[in-house]
């Protein structure tokens, strides 16, 4: 194959990678919204492993996308069972845009016990995530994969770490 051959196809592969990129900018953003669950594996006043689930809503933004969520799982502690809230945000990098596309973010939220016998209260929670969101053509549905981090409190003496697949609509 000729260098003027390999040239020609490296061009034509860059033309379909950025192309429908720059398209999808000149469209109105259009959110999505999903369902994720998985396991949340934490270090709170013990440890242990317990089932997450989440709620999701992705807008675009001129090269990101931000991310606002709620989860909730309950946590089998020593002090008692209790259940937590963590309504957060994020701001995520994507990293192709292609139907499958990897990304990285960063965010912080609030991790709030609403019943059981935990003392925690309100306290800030930073996170960053790895994932990959893979578009279904012809359903305008999608599916993801990630992996959360996330340190709570002030000097982070609590942490989780999340599992999650989802469905996106």
């Amino acid at each position: 194959m000729s260098f003027r051959r390999i040239r020609f196809a490296v061009a034509m592969l860059f033309a379909l990678c950025v192309i429908p990129a720059g398209r999808a900018l000149a469209q109105l953003p259009i959110p999505s919204l999903s369902i994720v669950g998985g396991v949340s594996q934490w270090d709170l006043s013990g440890t242990g492993s317990s089932p997450f689930a989440s709620l999701r809503l992705d807008i675009p933004l001129l090269f990101v996308i931000g991310e606002g969520s709620v989860g909730v799982f309950r946590a089998k502690e020593q002090t008692g069972t209790s259940t937590y809230v963590i309504p957060e945000a994020q701001i995520q990098w994507q990293l192709l845009p292609l139907l499958v596309k990897p990304y990285v973010g960063v965010g912080g939220g609030f991790f709030r016990a609403i019943s059981g016998p935990s003392q925690s209260g309100n306290q800030f929670t930073g996170s960053v995530s790895a994932g990959v969101r893979v578009g279904v053509p012809l359903i305008g549905a999608g599916l993801r994969g990630e992996v959360r981090a996330r340190g709570i409190g002030t000097n982070f003496s609590g942490s989780a770490v999340e599992y999650t697949l989802g469905l996106s609509f």
